[in-house]
């Protein structure tokens, strides 16, 4: 979703009340907001509660939409901070992140190529799995929900630096595991290739 069609509908819903509109914004944030409420409450239950409880404060301050400056990142913040709340109801005294996946899904790829894709999803997330949760949620919030450093460490109460360290760190031991699973690749279809010639 662009800024213009963002604008248009947070117009829609703040003048005309459009409960299409609304919904429309609820799905497209929805998956989003979802996984992070879930990195701090750890059941679905709890973080669609949290979910469906933003948007209904977004829908009965609808009027107010349009002087709110960065509504993803106030959709994030008020997630977070409903989070917390959940959390300190229950007396839960550790927060841990639920695992990150990423989906590599290419529709036109087939056969050799769908394998490679599968091959390199299972390394991007193996390395995932093996980064500190917090290095998971940046690496996450910025390359996949788009989040700028300095939303980014307001959100997560974090100086830009450790972001920006915790992103290099990311994006280090990633290339690394990819640049290993290339070599064992090509290594693997050299020895085939000699043992045809053999044959």
């Amino acid at each position: 979703m662009t800024e213009t069609e963002l604008k248009y509908l947070l117009i829609d819903i703040a003048v005309n009340n459009n409960r299409a509109s609304f919904k429309r914004l609820y799905m497209f944030y929805y998956s989003k907001l979802f996984w992070f409420a879930k990195s701090f409450v750890k059941t679905d239950e709890s973080a669609e509660e949290i979910i469906d409880d933003v948007f209904l404060n977004l829908w009965m301050q609808r009027a107010k939409l349009m002087e709110i400056n960065n509504f993803g990142n106030y959709c994030y913040t008020s997630v977070k901070n409903k989070s917390l709340n959940h959390i300190a109801k229950v007396q839960l005294t550790q927060v841990n992140i639920d695992d990150i996946t990423v989906e590599i899904i290419d529709v036109s790829a087939s056969g050799e190529d769908n394998l490679i894709c599968a091959d390199i999803t299972w390394v991007i997330n193996n390395s995932l799995g093996k980064l500190s949760d917090q290095c998971r949620l940046v690496f996450k919030l910025v390359k996949e929900d788009g989040l700028k450093y300095r939303e980014v460490a307001d959100l997560l109460d974090l100086s830009v630096k450790t972001v920006e360290y915790h992103m290099g760190n990311a994006l280090k031991q990633l290339t690394q595991s990819i640049e290993r699973s290339q070599r064992q690749t090509t290594v693997t279809a050299k020895n085939t290739a000699f043992v045809s010639t053999k044959r």
